[in-house]
């Protein structure tokens, strides 16, 4: 079973100078050091929220940019930096990634409900099993909303880096297999999200939001 965000196209953004594209936001394109090195977390949070407002005119205002020209959404992506800015560890917490986003989604008098997947490493024998896992993606990706996803450590699944936010927008729902694909710095990632929550042994998480 296939599902994916309504208009994944929605993310697609252009540099009007270069004519280059990419799908959502990338963390080098913030002026600060800082964002540059530690900013997955605000961009991940800039690439939700965009995509919110583009698709919701009660949420529109999310997104002040007219357009997802890059300079636009950078613009959006400075603006919501301070409200998600990571720390010294950057931003290793999902709940801090989800309040964040609400503070931000307030301060446009927007009110967000936050929809947290907190995970811990596969040692601990308390922690939810892999159907909880792919029913939360299931419910956030039918939602039409991308999902904000933390991974401290990525296990046995190569294709992704660790200490790291991406935004899952689409997955193909397998017996044995989560295929997510998601916006990294960029670009599409494709990754079994599955074979990454049975092998990680840190902490993690996914997160979306509705109305």
């Amino acid at each position: 079973m296939f599902i994916s965000v309504a208009h994944p196209e929605f993310l697609k953004v252009t540099d009007l100078q270069t004519h280059q594209s990419y799908l959502g936001g990338a963390q080098e394109w913030y002026a600060s050091e800082w964002g540059r090195k530690a900013g997955c977390g605000p961009t991940c949070a800039a690439n939700l929220t965009a995509y919110l407002a583009l698709t919701r005119p009660t949420l529109r205002a999310l997104y002040h940019g007219k357009d997802t020209d890059r300079m636009e959404f950078l613009r959006h992506m400075e603006k919501i930096f301070p409200f998600v800015a990571p720390g010294p560890m950057g931003l290793n917490r999902v709940e801090l990634f989800s309040e964040g986003v609400v503070a931000f989604a307030a301060s446009r008098n927007i009110l967000l409900i936050p929809h947290v997947f907190a995970v811990s490493g596969n040692r601990n024998p308390d922690r939810p099993p892999v159907s909880a896992l792919m029913e939360f993606v299931r419910a956030g990706l039918a939602a039409d909303c991308p999902l904000g996803f933390l991974n401290l450590s990525r296990g046995r699944e190569k294709n992704l880096q660790d200490w790291h936010w991406i935004s899952i927008i689409s997955a193909d729902f397998e017996t044995d297999q989560l295929t997510a694909r998601a916006s990294d710095e960029g670009v599409l990632r494709e990754f079994d999200l599955r074979l990454w929550y049975l092998s990680t042994r840190m902490n993690g998480g996914l997160a979306y939001f509705t109305q």
